[in-house]
């Protein structure tokens, strides 16, 4: 019983260390700058790839959207890929943790409650 009640507290004291050592704000603003910098000079750099996308094609005289819907689909992508990065650095404001306490709490207290009959 000692053995479970001296594991449970090893893994609190890992779980508070975890929520209480903060991300430095430097790094999510400095990746979040990169990544706009990025996508922001990527159309530049897909220009002449899409140049050519329509030739030989029925829209080969029509505005061409290729280069704005690629945009877009990359964009959203890498911004998803971000937001998920700065939920996963801060896990405790998203994940349902009263239950889980709730839950070690009634296990502890049957622990108990099984530790008390077997000492009568």
């Amino acid at each position: 019983f000692q053995g479970h009640i001296a594991d449970i507290t090893l893994k609190l004291g890992t779980c508070e260390k975890l929520f209480r050592t903060p991300i430095p704000l430097g790094y999510t603003r400095y990746s979040v700058r990169v990544l706009f910098v990025w996508l922001s000079l990527l159309p530049f750099a897909l220009v002449d790839t899409f140049d050519t996308f329509g030739n030989g094609t029925w829209w080969e005289d029509k505005p061409q959207p290729v280069l704005v819907f690629a945009m877009l689909f990359i964009g959203f992508i890498f911004l998803s890929i971000e937001d998920i990065a700065v939920q996963i650095e801060e896990p405790f404001t998203i994940l349902p943790l009263e239950r889980h306490c709730d839950w070690l709490e009634q296990d502890v207290n049957d622990m108990m409650a099984i530790n008390l009959l077997l000492d009568d």
